[in-house]
């Protein structure tokens, strides 16, 4: 009996192991259809620029602000600076995310469902929806990077009154 039971949790464990291998494939073939990696490393490649950017202004801010004006700077520091931003920026690649997401993708959904997800991208108006989205992601990125900036911008003021104000008292 024992023996039987044993048999019968490997037999089970297997076939779990088997339907996880195929959800896993099923997801993997929705995430190309999506192109969602594609659309990630182009999010990836706007916020870099983005935060080389920022980190540039907040630099040339940061040292107004300590009453050191243009060429009284350090190059060594801002170049250090620069990087310190840049790693910021590319904390993840775009196959990472992928990953990430395709570990929670589609978790309540059945195989069945997730084949019809897959002809659905495959289609004609799922390959088109995939296109709008890329398109739409340019868009947002842009978007998302200024209003970062702008939010960063109204921080980093607010920083450097409370820094004045603690060193004041």
């Amino acid at each position: 009996m024992k023996k039987m039971l044993i048999l019968f949790a490997l037999a089970l464990s297997v076939h779990v192991h088997a339907d996880e291998a195929s959800r896993q494939a099923k997801v993997a073939q929705i995430v190309e259809a999506q192109g969602l990696q594609q659309m990630l490393q182009q999010q990836l490649d706007q916020s870099k620029e983005f935060a080389v950017k920022a980190g540039e202004d907040t630099y040339r801010r940061l040292l107004l602000e300590s009453n050191l004006g243009e060429g009284k700077e350090n190059p060594a520091l801002k170049q250090v600076f620069a990087k310190y931003m840049e790693r910021c920026a590319t904390l993840f690649t775009a196959k990472e995310l992928v990953a990430m997401w395709s570990a929670f993708y589609g978790k309540d959904l059945s195989e069945a469902e997730l084949d019809k997800i897959l002809t659905y991208y495959k289609s004609p108006e799922g390959k088109k929806d995939v296109r709008a989205s890329q398109i739409a992601m340019v868009g947002f990125s842009l978007a998302m990077n200024a209003e970062s900036q702008k939010r960063l911008n109204e921080s980093i003021n607010q920083l450097i009154v409370d820094m004045k104000k603690a060193i004041a008292n």
